[in-house]
């Protein structure tokens, strides 16, 4: 099975209800129909079970997802250690990460569904704080 990676594109923050800000990362997945409809399937049918880890390679950190129900589904995100460090120590604080998967400009207005999930923030924290080779 081939797992898509994706660029974190923006990185920023999302208005999730009264006074709460979560962690969002945009991610192109014009390319990958299955993940692109993620966020339907899981408004529809609840989280489920999600599993998540993380790794860094030199200035690399790659965040690995992997979704067993309601459907099937791995995918990952590759973020640049030197330009995204403290957005990433953000979401290993949160625990969780959101995902949008659709143009941002106009999210406000459209409300769009994006992806929502726990992060395993001791895993990612680990990460961050090996010594880049």
């Amino acid at each position: 099975m081939s797992v898509p990676v994706f660029v974190a594109q923006e990185i920023g923050h999302t208005f999730i209800d009264e006074n709460v800000w979560m962690p969002t990362v945009t991610i192109d997945v014009s390319q990958s129909p299955e993940i692109a409809d993620l966020a339907r399937v899981h408004a529809v049918e609840g989280i489920g079970d999600v599993n998540t880890h993380a790794i860094r390679q030199d200035d690399a950190v790659v965040i690995g997802v992997r979704l067993t129900s309601p459907v099937e589904a791995m995918f990952a995100v590759a973020f640049s250690y030197s330009l995204h460090r403290e957005f990433l120590h953000e979401v290993a604080e949160a625990g969780t990460l959101v995902f949008a998967t659709t143009n941002t400009e106009n999210a406000h207005e459209e409300r769009p569904l994006w992806l929502s999930v726990f992060i395993d923030g001791t895993s990612l924290r680990q990460a961050l704080t090996v010594d880049a080779d």
